[in-house]
């Protein structure tokens, strides 16, 4: 048994394994953690069952570059700030919902397919919103990174060679269409559902769906992703940073951070404050540590704010507790914003 509010060392290998490649066989996973098949996938169901960690699918690189996105911070009535992030946390389209300590409440990440439909929302329906009082909108231009590659990094070196993503070249270049975004949706409530779970969702054959998703991965239209309830495994604090820097070196700083382990969101923004920057933090007074090493690796960056955060209400389309565990699904559905009529 392991200790109230803490994960085994066995349990967090399975999850950095799983951090690693999401679809991985029970096999590769057991090798990888020294562990047999049978034990591995025992000890991950009692991990989805108690909420402490979870995979899913995820927005990949093509399409996160063809969407519009948008970093929102909401001022709310006084007093109002949990109910306000309640109900926004139930909208399809907003994929975070986070507290945080600053002049704002809240910090939302948004998603549509394209600008306008995003703009009538952001104009008019989240005004509306009972409790909002006042939001502010960075528009992304690039985004370098969502989460969706950080790890727990304990596993052993080289315990995880067998665990590579594999995809080969993709066979076409054709957009989602209606099949495959309904098998992004069916995953959305497990990244390791099989093909026959998700042939019986979507409405064709196995042989499909892997075809399918083959090509949607190798395309770079849908990724895969493993998080967990991070305080129980010793990140107890995460914090929102606004950069500034000269545009010609936006993409060679992105770049850079995605290889730092505290790195969880990176994207350029249209504003004077040009790069947002999420981290996870293992304490909050690790914070000051981590600016003094961002401004000392790159002279050219100007940290304008920071924020810690102080509870997330939805992560990447899963409801969670104030302790981080999950408690539902909303699942991320960034086309559910359509067109006024």
């Amino acid at each position: 048994m392991r200790e109230s509010g803490t994960l085994s060392e066995a349990e967090l290998e399975l999850i950095d394994a799983l951090q690693i490649n999401p679809r991985a066989s029970w096999v590769d996973l057991g090798l990888a953690t020294g562990s047999d098949p049978a034990t591995a996938a025992r000890r991950w169901q009692r991990l989805t069952s108690s909420g402490d960690a979870w995979t899913t699918v995820a927005l990949g690189r093509r399409q996160m570059h063809e969407m519009s996105m948008a970093f929102l911070e909401i001022d709310c009535v006084a007093g109002a700030a949990v109910e306000v992030a309640a109900t926004l946390a139930e909208a399809r389209h907003l994929i975070t919902v986070q507290h945080v300590a600053a002049e704002h409440d809240l910090f939302v990440i948004a998603a549509a397919a394209s600008m306008p439909p995003l703009a009538d929302y952001l104009l008019t329906d989240l005004p509306r919103v009972p409790g909002v009082a006042k939001v502010r909108t960075h528009l992304t231009t690039r985004v370098f990174e969502a989460s969706r590659h950080w790890r727990l990094r304990v596993l052993p070196q080289g315990a995880a060679a067998g665990l590579a993503r594999r995809s080969g070249p993709p066979e076409s270049t054709r957009r989602m269409d209606g099949i495959d975004r309904r098998l992004f949706h069916a995953l959305l409530a497990d990244g390791r559902a099989g093909y026959a779970e998700l042939a019986a969702i979507v409405g064709t054959s196995e042989r499909t769906v892997q075809r399918r998703l083959s090509r949607l991965v190798a395309t770079e239209d849908i990724d895969f992703r493993c998080d967990l309830a991070r305080s129980q495994a010793g990140w107890h604090s995460s914090a929102v940073l606004w950069l500034r820097m000269p545009d010609r070196l936006l993409e060679e700083t992105g770049t850079a951070l995605l290889g730092w382990p505290e790195t969880r969101t990176c994207a350029a923004l249209a504003g004077s404050s040009n790069m947002l920057l999420t981290v996870g933090l293992h304490t909050v007074t690790d914070l000051h540590p981590l600016v003094m090493r961002l401004e000392k690796r790159f002279p050219h960056v100007t940290v304008v704010d920071r924020q810690i955060v102080l509870r997330q209400t939805k992560l990447y389309g899963r409801l969670l507790d104030p302790a981080g565990r999950c408690t539902g699904v909303v699942p991320v559905d960034p086309w559910s914003l359509g067109p006024r009529r």
